[in-house]
């Protein structure tokens, strides 16, 4: 039979907040996860994603590609992805 271990109730405490902590951390880590790894994304999201406010998105919304679900417009990320890389310059300082 296995001997018991008197712990004290603050090192217990503070323990079980760490295992909370990180069970918090890992929850929110794979809510972010998953929503990354939509496929599809609202034109809010699509703002998120850009950085751009609602006026660039709906400028821009024949050259990124969308579809249309009632009166909701919707984007495929690797489609928002792929115009953001085409669109992407680089310049070279000449006096580097």
């Amino acid at each position: 039979m296995e001997g018991v271990s008197i712990v004290e109730t603050a090192a217990l405490t503070a323990l079980i907040n760490k295992v909370e902590n990180l069970e918090h951390m890992v929850s929110t880590t794979l809510s972010q996860l998953k929503e990354s790894t939509k496929p599809y994304l609202s034109t809010a999201e699509v703002m998120l994603l850009t950085g751009f406010g609602k006026n660039w998105v709906l400028l821009n919304k024949e050259k990124i590609g969308f579809s249309k679900l009632g009166k909701d417009l919707i984007f495929k990320r690797t489609d928002v992805d792929q115009y953001i890389e085409q669109n992407y310059f680089k310049l070279h300082n000449a006096r580097s």
